[in-house]
């Protein structure tokens, strides 16, 4: 989440290297807003966030109350993570909500959790207490994709897609109530998050798709997007098919399939709705 334009930074607080420390007593801050992704294509999840064991260096974290349909894990790299804020701001409506804020090398915000309901203000002040006060604070500006997760064994096959596949099979998924699994970000932070859509609305003059599930909102902006595509893999276990959304530099800005198959072929609600969208 990128500071709004009617919210103004009360305090800002830049925080020291070795960042992931700060989420070792994240659950006791209570429900936070996480969003992933960049101006392109982001996930804001609500929840409450725990940490839990990772790889050395490197930073996970779970939504410890998601509905078992809507499971969500972040992880991050905070080696990729050039600064990092705590800040406090005023919202339009005059509440105080506190951030943490993570940025790149290029000034882009990769991480970002918010507490819009009061947090313990002892904790919150020994947070503080770490980082250095005083420091002029600015939005990041312009745009730059995050670089692209390319760990994946490559593909049987890739198929283009018009978006307009992206916006029927989102509609199918809301009509059959089938839950979906979104992954966006790069290798400083990226989201995985199930979730069954509620709500999907286009801004026509500003190409932005939303979609809406519970306790989740995806954007994404479509000027942005510069390919679509059905990517198949063929296993022993059967058959995965995923849709995955390109950025102008080649990057993924997203991946879009059905949750909890990654053990077993693709369900055939998934395979019904990609049938009757692409054939």
């Amino acid at each position: 989440m990128e500071r709004g334009p009617e919210e103004v930074v009360l305090r800002a607080v830049r925080l020291p290297e070795g960042m992931s420390g700060l989420f070792d007593r994240i659950e006791a801050f209570g429900p936070a807003r996480l969003g992933c992704g960049d101006a392109s294509c982001r996930i804001e999840v609500d929840a409450r966030w725990r940490r839990v064991p990772a790889p050395a260096r490197r930073l996970a974290l779970v939504a410890a109350d998601a509905p078992q349909h809507s499971p969500a894990r972040l992880e991050a790299d905070p080696r990729h993570w050039a600064r990092g804020f705590a800040l406090e701001i005023l919202s339009p409506r005059g509440a105080v909500w506190r951030r943490l804020q993570f940025h790149d090398a290029r000034g882009q915000t990769v991480l970002t959790l918010e507490w819009r309901a009061p947090v313990p203000p002892l904790a919150w002040e020994r947070l503080l207490a770490c980082g250095t006060e005083g420091l002029a604070w600015a939005a990041p500006t312009g745009f730059e994709a995050l670089p692209a997760a390319r760990g994946d064994v490559d593909p049987a096959w890739r198929q283009g897609c018009d978006i307009e596949a992206l916006h029927q099979i989102l509609h199918e998924a809301r009509q059959q109530r089938l839950a979906l699994q979104a992954e966006v970000g790069g290798e400083a932070a990226r989201l995985q998050v199930g979730f069954m859509p509620e709500q999907v609305a286009l801004c026509m003059r500003r190409r932005r798709l939303t979609v809406q599930g519970e306790a989740l909102v995806w954007q994404l902006d479509e000027m942005r997007l510069a390919g679509l595509e059905l990517v198949g893999h063929a296993s022993a276990r059967g058959l995965h098919q995923r849709l995955e959304l390109g950025g102008p530099g080649g990057e993924r800005l997203a991946r879009l399939g059905p949750a909890g198959s990654a053990d077993r072929g693709d369900p055939c609600g998934w395979r019904l709705a990609l049938q009757q969208v692409l054939s």
